[in-house]
């Protein structure tokens, strides 16, 4: 059953300065993220996977808008399974809930869409 639906679309640019400061990165990212996002060479790459798992996460707490559970970016996990889809390996929700997640980005934007089902 579908508990709740979260999307949200957000300009690059606006974040593109946080690059340079890993306290905002820290803030965003969870560890495994981090590791993940510091392997990466290219500079447009890193704005681009930073600025998708911003929108993702603004989109889960969008769905989750009806819980009363507080969290922080960097309490939620999304990684991609061998196929590149994105999945939230941790969150500190409920586990009768399951989320289903698209990102997308272009070289100015990235949307991100969630589905949350409770199980």
């Amino acid at each position: 059953m579908i508990y709740g639906i979260g999307t949200d679309l957000l300009d690059l640019e606006r974040i593109k300065h946080w690059l340079e400061d890993h306290k905002y990165i820290s803030r965003i990212l969870s560890k495994e993220e981090i590791e993940f996002f510091q392997s990466i060479n290219s500079l447009e790459r890193k704005l681009t996977y930073l600025g998708g798992r911003f929108a993702a996460k603004e989109a889960i707490f969008k769905a989750m808008s009806h819980t009363e559970n507080h969290t922080n970016f960097n309490d939620l996990c999304i990684l991609n399974d061998s196929h590149g889809k994105p999945y939230l390996k941790s969150h500190p929700f409920d586990s009768n809930f399951s989320f289903i997640i698209s990102i997308s980005h272009t070289e100015k934007q990235a949307i991100a869409f969630v589905i949350c089902e409770r199980v």
